[in-house]
């Protein structure tokens, strides 16, 4: 069926072949069958970040599952088809054979408590975070906007053909897509002053747009006064639409809830049968878009649980609350409520944090920052065994100076070592007392500490083989350690 011919990179053997846009010309009809509510899972959602995430697919028996990074390691998406559990198997097989942590992403509300029930799954870490949960609401309510509930809908959709007359809403053809990318470019003046995310948003529905016709998204637009004013993409995924783009002129009074309105009895006069369920996707943390999405009064927030299975962090959990790891000048403990804003300066800081291989400025998921967002990210990164992070202070119930952190665990029982302090405590060798602390905690709990540091960072790669490392292999920018 043509994927043989797709090149494998070495660290990533078959089964799992490379996601291109050819293989999801193959793979669109297994994808169409997933039950999942999560619109992760979805041809419309490999289109737009293809090529930015490096996924791979892998295909047996009429079942399907796909590996793509989820922060820092790969994840998994729960396999659907005829033969799950061989699926499974094989994922557990290559995960252990390539050093892989074994992460499921994403999993729904439903799917993790199968999942809980599993022997195999006793001990597994999973969290959420609710800038990427879904807004699943009715089919039909959708259509028809019927109900109290929905009278601001209706009456913007009223004001609407007042203005403008009834929506004219209609399918996107091949000759269509020049009219609506000046459409998009008109959007974009609209919001001149959109930040980073949203601008990205506008080329990721770019791609989509260009893409619709060819992968077969139905798509549909509106017409005003002869000209393009909005459209929508959207996708079929088992009984959910799940809508990938939602664009229109601002100048037009309304016009948001009758596109959406349109759009919908649009999908509903093309399907033999109509769906249950429409998925807007998410609100990637914005506010605005969160009380937008809200008062279209959805079912359900569609949480899109990570699931770390045997994650080293898991009996740390079970103890409750970390230990404290005390040297003659410090003390590593667990973070506090109170230190939200000393961590928030810490990741914010560019300069300190360029040796870090860290700058907020380019993280594309970091969304709205307030003292929340860094210490949340943390957390969620804790509670699926991701990471195990530490403050670092000069003494037990002091002020936040530093943090340490136990991550990139894999299959081998390896471990990375990392730590970051405030820069008026460099200099002082208390990084180096608490990082060969932190070094020795890892082999107390069974496992082999690694580290890097940029070859630039004298101070840094100092620190590391003074804590009992070896240097292992270099590459352009990085010295590799490894202790014991």
């Amino acid at each position: 069926m043509g994927m043989n011919n797709l090149s494998i990179p070495d660290i990533l053997p078959p089964p799992f072949l490379p996601l291109t846009r050819e293989a999801l010309h193959v793979i669109a009809p297994l994808i169409a069958q997933n039950g999942f509510l999560c619109s992760d899972v979805s041809l419309g959602m490999l289109l737009t970040w293809q090529g930015d995430t490096g996924a791979y697919y892998c295909v047996r028996r009429g079942t399907f599952s796909i590996m793509q990074p989820i922060g820092d390691s790969m994840a998994f998406t729960w396999p659907w088809g005829d033969e799950v559990g061989g699926m499974l198997d094989l994922i557990f097989g290559y995960a252990e054979a390539n050093g892989l942590p074994l992460r499921f992403y994403p999993v729904s509300d439903g799917l993790l408590e199968n999942i809980r029930r599993d022997g195999r799954f006793a001990e597994a870490l999973y969290g959420y975070d609710e800038r990427w949960s879904d807004y699943v609401y009715s089919f039909e309510e959708a259509r028809t906007f019927a109900g109290r509930k929905f009278n601001g809908q209706r009456n913007h959709i009223n004001k609407f053909v007042r203005l403008y007359g009834e929506p004219d809403i209609r399918p996107v053809a091949e000759g269509d897509i020049p009219a609506l990318e000046a459409m998009l470019d008109r959007y974009g003046r609209e919001h001149a002053d959109a930040g980073r995310l949203e601008l990205e948003e506008i080329g990721h529905t770019r791609r989509l747009l260009e893409a619709s016709l060819e992968y077969g998204l139905p798509a549909a637009f509106m017409v005003i006064d002869g000209e393009a004013a909005a459209f929508s993409i959207g996708e079929i995924v088992g009984n959910m639409l799940v809508i990938h783009a939602e664009k229109a002129l601002k100048r037009y009074e309304g016009i948001y809830p009758a596109m959406y309105r349109g759009f919908v009895n649009y999908i509903a006069g093309t399907v033999a049968a109509a769906p249950l369920y429409v998925n807007r996707e998410d609100d990637s943390g914005d506010p605005g878009l969160r009380t937008s999405k809200l008062q279209y009064h959805p079912l359900r927030l569609q949480n899109k649980y990570l699931v770390h299975v045997n994650p080293a962090a898991y009996r740390l959990r079970q103890r409750g609350e970390l230990p404290r790891i005390r040297t003659a000048n410090t003390v590593l403990d667990g973070f506090k409520d109170t230190d939200r804003a000393a961590y928030m300066r810490l990741s914010l800081d560019v300069e300190n944090n360029r040796f870090w291989g860290y700058d907020y400025r380019e993280d594309e998921y970091l969304g709205p920052i307030d003292v929340n967002t860094f210490f949340n990210q943390a957390a969620f990164d804790m509670s699926t065994g991701d990471s195990v992070n530490f403050a670092l202070r000069l003494e037990e119930g002091g002020p936040m100076i530093g943090e340490g952190i136990l991550w990139n665990f894999n299959a081998s029982k390896d471990v990375e070592v990392g730590l970051r302090i405030f820069p008026e405590y460099h200099g002082k060798g208390l990084g180096r007392e608490a990082f060969r602390a932190l070094s020795e905690f890892a082999e107390e709990l069974g496992l082999t500490p690694n580290a890097r540091s940029f070859k630039e960072n004298a101070a840094s790669v100092a620190m590391i083989l003074g804590s009992g490392y070896t240097d292992v292999r270099r590459d352009e920018k990085m010295v590799y350690f490894r202790r014991g």
